[in-house]
């Protein structure tokens, strides 16, 4: 085996076992460390059996097949990072929601007589809002 063989091997490797430790300390969700460990899988097949690598980079036209690994995780990389920015945005839309949502109540309180500038600035005490949404600052929920 070549050199680059067995570091793509190795590489796959630490990748599944860096993605299942994550998911074993709760940090890392199932429905990614799927998508990860599909990665590490496709690096390992493709490193231990040379004759798919050698197939696939002749069809592409690929000068040296191991760039065949490489430009796989790339690609998976790629796709992962444009996955990523539409759950920001998704969760950038629901913070601007959620913030417009609490101005809403804060006002809705207020005109109501229910909460005065002076409840809502002083910052200490109990929440003047239902369900701890604000008033208390960060640390005294």
């Amino acid at each position: 085996m070549r050199p680059i063989t067995i570091f793509s091997i190795v590489v796959a490797i630490i990748i599944a076992a860096i993605v299942l430790n994550y998911v074993r300390k709760w940090r890392l969700r199932e429905e990614y460390s799927i998508l990860w460990l599909l990665l590490a899988g496709v690096m390992l097949v493709l490193a231990s059996f040379e004759g798919i690598t050698v197939w696939l980079a002749k069809e592409l036209d690929v000068k040296y097949p191991p760039n065949i690994l490489f430009f796989v995780a790339l690609a998976f990389v790629a796709v992962m990072l444009f996955h990523y920015s539409l759950e920001i945005s998704k969760l950038s839309d629901q913070s601007r929601k959620l913030a417009q949502e609490l101005s809403l109540l804060r006002s809705r309180l207020e005109r109501d007589g229910h909460l005065t500038m002076s409840e809502e600035t002083r910052g200490a005490g109990e929440d003047p809002l239902p369900g701890g949404l604000g008033g208390a600052p960060p640390g005294k929920h």
